[in-house]
């Protein structure tokens, strides 16, 4: 399926969102809407705090196909507060879930094609600078994980969320607006800009071309 489906999918579940919902059956709901084998949901429980209208935490994972029971899919899972037994969601909390999902899978499918570029193959890990948050530098770090972050911020600017031209004036750019400019510039535009720009460029490459693949459909109409 390709990836504007999925966005059109999600965005029509989301308008449904808008007030207090029943865990359970929205994750029945985003199951219904997708098969197996492509997407699949669950839901999980979290104790910390949150901000406004980012009540629901979204995670996801690109599980490799194991055999004929457990085929190739994108998991993705939603995390909610532990002491709600439902969930409360504003316009902008519905919104803003539905734009973490699709980021979410468009950072999955790009870790699918990764992997069919060169299956079992893994990247060089890498090595933190002195007084980097170790954890967060390794995995923000990964060549893999550069390029898939690029590709979910691409996703953002395409929702509409932050203009692709903020990026020359990225440090005004809040984790609100784009999580992935966010940590990038936290973690590395300081400890180490090579990665910092190495980011910026892909994000660039990306939009680049996003805009290409556009540009030839308007054409072919």
């Amino acid at each position: 399926m390709k990836l504007e489906r999925i966005e059109k999918k999600v965005y029509a579940l989301a308008e449904n969102w808008i007030g207090k919902k029943h865990i359970p059956s929205l994750i029945r709901q985003l199951n219904k809407a997708f098969k197996p084998y492509i997407v699949c949901f669950s839901s999980e429980r979290f104790e910390e705090e949150y901000f406004k209208d980012h009540n629901v935490i979204v995670s996801a994972h690109y599980c490799n196909r194991i055999s004929d029971i457990v085929p190739e899919h994108i998991y993705v899972q939603l995390n909610f507060p532990k002491k709600q037994r439902k969930v409360t969601l504003t316009k902008e909390g519905a919104q803003n879930l539905a734009i973490k999902i699709i980021r979410a899978i468009h950072h999955e499918y790009r870790h699918k094609h990764q992997q069919r570029q060169r299956p079992f193959l893994l990247q060089k890990e890498y090595k933190p600078k002195p007084k980097q948050n170790k954890m967060k530098a390794m995995y923000y770090g990964n060549p893999d994980e550069i390029d898939a972050h690029a590709h979910e911020t691409q996703a953002e600017a395409t929702c509409g969320r932050f203009n692709i031209n903020k990026l020359r004036s990225a440090h005004k750019i809040g984790w609100k607006e784009c999580e992935a400019v966010f940590m990038y510039r936290l973690h590395f535009r300081k400890q180490d800009p090579k990665v910092w720009k190495r980011f910026l460029k892909k994000v660039y490459k990306s939009n680049e071309e996003i805009q290409t693949i556009s540009k030839r459909a308007r054409n072919s109409k």
